[in-house]
């Protein structure tokens, strides 16, 4: 009888705790899965901003398109484990497996750096198109953007 009952609760222990960490397994894949979600949908209203900001075509705005997709990559790096305190620690860890352009991404990025610790820096269009364009390729090898 005692026996008997004893290794009923053990089993009983053992299954709650075998459920328990199941549970705790999904939860997280779904957690992550739910932040990725949501990370495309935001990078995704965040393009669309940027795409908007290069048909007005404002100085201002050019700049502003510029920043927003150092931005986004900066979010996405972060949110794949890249370690680093800013985006340019985070770029350091990554090859030509992991982003095929990233020769091209640092030079976006010392553009983005220009834009923002230099009041008189000034680009064009064609420029910022360019630039925007290198952004572009890094989302769509991320799966981000189409």
């Amino acid at each position: 009888g005692a026996i008997g009952a004893g290794i009923l609760f053990g089993h009983i222990i053992y299954f709650l705790i075998k459920t328990n960490i199941v549970a705790e397994k999904l939860r997280y894949f779904f957690d992550v899965l739910g932040k990725d979600d949501l990370l495309r949908r935001r990078s995704l209203k965040a393009w669309k901003q940027i795409q908007k900001r290069l048909k007005i075509g404002g100085e201002s705005d050019l700049k502003m398109a510029i920043i927003e997709a150092d931005k986004i990559l900066d979010e996405i790096l972060k949110r794949s484990g890249y370690k680093g305190d800013n985006i340019s620690e985070r770029l350091k860890h990554i090859t030509v497996v992991q982003i095929s352009n990233i020769q091209e991404i640092w030079q976006a990025h010392k553009v983005r750096n220009r834009i923002v610790h230099e009041p008189d820096f000034s680009l064009n269009r064609g420029e910022t198109e360019i630039i925007i364009e290198i952004y572009k390729q890094a989302f769509q090898e991320f799966g981000l953007i189409d």
